[in-house]
Order: structure tokens, then sequence, then C-alpha cells
């Protein structure tokens, strides 16, 4: 091939990809996508037992076929970062593998494998080629942008905005199956954007506001200035998805960096992140005076004997340890849970779903091997910031991935979806990826 000629084509596949890479960034959280096949399983949600290809899977598939060709044009060696997470992330994918041989439903621990692997050749795409903040920053702004001007018109109004060519729900708070806060015999619509649920969505907002944090701690003036103005509509936007574990996800990643900066007396970075709290605490007050008691009914003090959804959880995770117990070996079969519930409780008072805490939902799923390397994904990067933590101060390529895997170590005690579902799944490679890249360039 003319020489001349393979470089220019091995320079569009390598934009190419690049440029896939910034669309599944912002695609994350959408929740449109093909029903390649429907597998109704009364009264299983149907999300649990269709083969689905959402939008951001498509963004993946090609920027994995963009990236394949520009290495058979330009081979060479392919990196894995941290050889300790390698070595984990290749064992969870080997063990959903394996999980397949005890599944509830082979073919839907199939098709959930083979997603495990095109996430593991994402992992890589990441540690290999995304070599600057920006490529994820600015992708990442346009997310919280873009879901936060949805997620507002839908809290202000009470309702959809007429974006269902884009997968957005019809929201009526009325309706049943629409999630709402409760109050004084009213139903409080929460806002869910163009994803499946406000949880998803909020989980979604709280770690792209953790990365716009860190570069308003870190970066330069402009680039912090601009962030800061994407944060508070994000900021907004996250308190009309009363996502309670997003928002303790935000506020223990945020205290995390802001302390850290603190104790290193960078008074800078601490000030620009004080007027920006000051700033969202005025844009969000009239918001909150205005539905202080929704706010109070969702936080409900705390007290879990009056919070029903704290009490189901509660009975989920019992439920989730009989399985696990009685399925240790190699698991009930990856993605296959909620059929698992269905098939062992015949008389169950909730819905059949997992239980929202992903690590008891990874170790049902693939079995104590599988539930071990998932737990030690989740800590193996807070050792390897415990051994060089002071080190790891001045780098803040590290500081905001470690935060972000904070946060989902954080949401993942409350929710699976960083589990199970697309949009958290996507989130929490790309953190270990994240981390891993940051580690490579900090070593």
């Amino acid at each position: 091939m003319n020489s001349f000629f393979q470089d220019r084509l091995s320079r569009f596949f390598e934009v190419g990809a690049r440029l896939f890479f910034a669309v599944t960034v912002v695609l994350i959280p959408f929740r449109w996508r093909l029903d390649i096949w429907t597998r109704p399983m009364f009264p299983l949600y149907s999300d649990y037992t269709d083969f689905l290809l959402f939008a951001s899977d498509a963004a993946v598939l090609c920027m994995l076929v963009f990236w394949g060709c520009f290495l058979l044009l330009r081979p060479r060696k392919v990196t894995v970062g941290n050889g300790l997470m390698w070595v984990l992330l290749v064992g969870l994918v080997a063990a959903g593998w394996v999980s397949v041989f005890g599944s509830e439903d082979t073919i839907i621990s199939q098709y959930h494998a083979v997603r495990f692997v095109f996430l593991l050749f994402l992992y890589l795409y990441f540690v290999n080629e995304v070599h600057s903040p920006h490529w994820v920053i600015v992708p990442v702004g346009l997310q919280v942008i873009l879901q936060s001007i949805v997620a507002i018109r839908q809290s202000l109004s009470q309702s959809s905005v007429g974006l269902q060519l884009l997968g957005e729900r019809l929201l009526d708070p009325i309706q049943s199956g629409v999630s709402i806060v409760p109050i004084h015999g009213e139903r409080f619509l929460r806002a869910y954007g163009l994803s499946d649920h406000p949880n998803i969505l909020g989980g979604c907002l709280a770690f792209g506001l953790i990365l716009l944090l860190a570069v308003v701690l870190y970066g330069s003036k402009r680039w912090a200035w601009i962030s800061s103005a994407v944060f508070l509509a994000g900021f907004l936007a996250l308190l009309m998805t009363f996502s309670r574990s997003a928002w303790l996800g935000l506020m223990v990643a945020a205290s995390f960096m802001v302390g850290l900066e603190a104790f290193a007396r960078r008074w800078d970075s601490v000030k620009r992140v004080g007027l920006l709290g000051v700033a969202s605490l005025l844009l969000v007050l009239p918001f909150l005076i205005q539905n202080f008691g929704v706010f109070e009914s969702r936080i409900n003090a705390g007290n879990m004997t009056q919070d029903d959804q704290m009490r189901e959880r509660e009975f989920l995770i019992r439920a989730g340890n009989t399985l696990f117990v009685e399925h240790s070996a190699i698991g009930i079969g990856l993605g296959a849970s909620p059929i698992a519930m269905k098939n062992r409780f015949e008389n169950f008072p909730l819905d059949y779903q997992p239980p929202h805490y992903a690590m008891l939902t990874a170790a049902m799923e693939t079995g104590v091997v599988g539930g071990m390397f998932y737990l030690m994904l989740l800590f193996v990067p807070m050792l390897l910031f415990a051994l060089r933590w002071r080190v790891y101060l001045e780098r803040p390529y590290v500081m905001g991935a470690f935060a972000l895997l904070l946060a989902m170590l954080v949401i993942g005690l409350f929710d699976y979806y960083t589990w199970l579902y697309t949009p958290g799944r996507l989130w929490q490679w790309l953190a270990w990826g994240m981390f891993s890249a940051a580690w490579k360039e900090a070593a």
C-alpha cells in the first residue's frame, strides 16, 4: 500500500475511533435503543430479558471497529495499564462466562458475557488511546448539559417534554410505574432526562459532576469557568432526580477531593470550589424552598422504618443472600438474577429485580470467584492510592479518576445499575480504564 495513502487512512481510522469514543460518552445515559430480540417473561421487566442495542452500544462497536482498522494499518503493542487491575478484569469476564453453565437463563447470560468482552476492549482502548483529559471532559460536559436541560424541564413541568424519538419515556406522575415522590397524597415526578430511570440519570450526572469538579480544582482558569457553568446546570438537575445514592456519591467524592486540596494547602483551588458551592446553593435554593416537603419526604430523616423503598431493598438483599448461598460456586448466571428471583420465590411481594447492592448482585450472578474479582476491582484502586497518596496528591488525573471510583463504590452500596445496566456498566469500566491510565502515567 502506498505509504502516503496508508498514513491518511490510518489517521482517518484513528480520528474516527476518537470521535466515536466521544459519542459513546455523550450517549451513556440515553435510553434510546433497538429491541433486537424481545423475550416476554411476565411479570419480569422486559429490559431484564430482552436483547437490546443501545445508542451507546452502537457507538462502542463503531469505535472498536475503527480502532481495530487503525491497529491493522499501524501495528503496535497494546498495553494493559495496571497489571493487577487487568488480571482482575480478565478474571471477572472469565467468571461471567463460567456462570453461563449454571445460569437460570443460559441465553441471557451469554448475551451479557459477550457484552463484558466488549467492555474489556473498551477498557483497552481507553488505556492505550485516551491520553488527554480533554477527550473525556468535553463529551462528559456535553452529556451533563444535554441531560440537564431535559431533566430540568421535566421537573418544572411535571411531565415529559416530547422527546420520545430520543428515547424519552412518557412521563405522567399519575400513572403507575413512573418514579415519583409521594407527598401529602400527591405524586411529585422525579426527573428522568433521556434515561430509563431517575437513579440512573442521577448516577450519570453525579459521575459527570465529579469530573467537572476535578477540572475546577485542578484545571486552568478558562476550563474551570466553563466547567463551573456546566456544573451549575448539572447540580440542579441532579437535585431534581431525587436520587439519594447519587447525592451521597457526589458528596463523598467532592469532600475527598476538596479535603485533600485543603490538606495540601492549595487554597486557590479550594476557594474556587467554595465560590462554586455558594453559586450552586443560590441556584437551587428557590427549588428547595418551593419543594421543601418533597425533599423532607425523600430524605425522611434517615428513618428506615418509615421508608418503603429502604424496607424493599432490605427484603431484596435477604432474598439475594439466599440465592448466593444456594449457588455460591458459579452463580445463577450473568444478568439472570431477576429470572432466578422469579424461579426461586413464587410468592414475592415486590417486582422481581436484583438486590440494590452491586457487590451482592455480582456475587449472586458470577459466584464467589466472580464476586471476589469484582470486590477486588473496587478496592484495589484504594489500596494503590493509599500506598502512594502523597505522590498522587500532585497528579490531578489520578485524583479525579479515584474520586470517580469512590463515588461508584458508594452508589453501588445502594443500587445495582453499575453492575447490570448498560449506562452504569459503561461508567464503571471507563472509570477503571481512567484510573489505570492515570496510574500508568503517574508511575
